[in-house]
């Protein structure tokens, strides 16, 4: 869309015509102070009009006439596993990517008003999500508005679910019963499409990190069930699928040290320093690991996994997609042996 057409255009305007396009776009773009002093006219307001549509047409090459649509996507800030809302940021953004760039984008960001302290963080904007997970920055070409809904527990919680569509999911390809999260499957085909793309393929969303860094170690990171009968992982997190027991633990800083010894650099993952994982996952050769959190950054960023979980659905998701997943401890014992043996020819 040349300059030339796009003066005629506008001249064609009227002056309602360019205080509603002009105050749409703003209104589309999430416009801030800053934002608007691009357009700033020495007082005069048909030009200041003028010169946001102009921008507008240039930046995106389409009319202001030309309706947006709006699709709003939920997603729990402060609440649930963290590696259950990286898989909805991953999803989301696919989503928009395949909605088309020029639509505008609402993301509902559910957020606790007393959280739980083990969920990580209680970040507004989803844009601080995206850059926290370290996913790459979406090409929307229209700011993605971010609207923060905050709950309680109880009859509130209960409420807000009520008023949500369900629609019954396939075995894992939903990441939970939590009704915010079936409304993405609910409202959008697209949606559910890039969720069972990333259960069947491993197709996560790519990570921003440094590529070229020497691959020098093998990181681990279990959750160790502490024996006190409350099924509470080292970390503080609860799931009694994934964590392996005070002997099996012993039974791997045998092989640990054995490894070391011979030449290996067997690194484990930070509980809680999301950035140091990418950074010490992006030097490794493989991660073994219980599933959760990390099992999905190392397949996020192509780092060969061997994973620990009971669940037969999991074994069957990271085993189609080219990694290793097994119930028998022993079984992923022995597969990081066959592994670092291969590594060293």
């Amino acid at each position: 869309m040349n300059e030339k057409l796009i003066d005629n255009v506008i001249r064609d305007y009227s002056l309602r015509d360019l205080q509603i396009y002009s105050s749409k776009i703003l209104s589309v773009c999430g416009a801030t102070n800053s934002f608007i002093a691009q357009f700033k006219a020495d007082n005069d307001s048909q030009q200041f009009y003028k010169n946001v549509i102009k921008w507008y047409m240039k930046k995106y090459r389409v009319f202001p006439e030309d309706k947006l649509q709006s699709f709003t996507f939920k997603f729990l800030g402060n609440d649930t596993g963290l590696g259950d809302r990286f898989i909805m940021v991953s999803n989301i953004l696919y989503t928009m990517k395949d909605l088309n760039v020029y639509n505008r984008f609402i993301v509902e960001i559910y957020s606790r008003t007393n959280p739980d302290p083990t969920q990580w963080f209680n970040l507004m904007d989803f844009y601080e999500f995206i850059d926290f997970f370290h996913f790459e920055r979406p090409l929307t070409q229209v700011p993605i508005i971010s609207n923060v809904i905050t709950y309680g527990w109880g009859a509130e919680l209960e409420a807000l679910e009520s008023k949500i569509v369900w629609k019954p999911t396939q075995k894992r390809k939903n990441v939970s019963d939590n009704a915010l999260f079936e409304f993405n499957f609910a409202q959008n085909e697209i949606y559910g499409y890039h969720n069972r793309n990333l259960y069947d393929h491993g197709k996560y969303w790519p990570i921003e990190y440094d590529k070229t860094v020497k691959k020098t170690i093998i990181a681990f990171m279990f959750y160790v069930d502490l024996g006190s009968g409350s099924g509470r992982h080292s970390d503080g997190t609860e799931d009694s699928n994934k964590f392996i027991t005070l002997e099996e633990e012993k039974t791997f800083n045998k092989l640990k040290d054995y490894l070391t010894n011979i030449k290996f650099n067997i690194v484990r993952l930070e509980d809680r320093n999301y950035a140091k994982n990418v950074e010490l996952l992006s030097q490794s050769h493989l991660l073994i690991a219980s599933e959760g959190m990390w099992t999905h950054l190392s397949r996020a960023m192509n780092i060969d996994t061997i994973a620990y979980t009971n669940l037969s659905e999991f074994i069957e998701e990271f085993n189609n997609q080219g990694h290793f997943c097994s119930g028998n401890f022993e079984e992923c014992l022995t597969k990081l042996k066959e592994k670092c043996t291969n590594l060293m020819k």
